[in-house]
């Protein structure tokens, strides 16, 4: 069965995105495409650094209840190489 510590290690596709709030101040959101357009773990941060921790501690929290409740979490696809290159 695999746990925390396995999905921890998994190599996560992020997506961030620059964005601004309604005073004109910059951040960043980080996601995992993985969960979906809309649902998933979601950071946000100043830095691109700040919101990718925030999604790592969002993306912990969720695959926890996931697995405690037995609920399939996804991940990435595997990484395919072209044995002719």
């Amino acid at each position: 069965m695999k746990d925390l510590a396995y999905y921890d290690a998994v190599p996560w596709d992020v997506r961030i995105e620059r964005d601004i709030r309604a005073d004109g101040s910059i951040y960043y959101v980080a996601r995992n495409p993985e969960f979906g357009p809309i649902s998933g773990p979601l950071g946000t941060g100043a830095t691109p650094e700040e919101a990718l921790a925030a999604l790592r501690e969002a993306r912990q929290s969720l695959i926890a209840l996931m697995v405690e409740g037995g609920d399939p979490v996804p991940e990435p696809p595997p990484v395919r190489v072209d044995a002719r290159a």
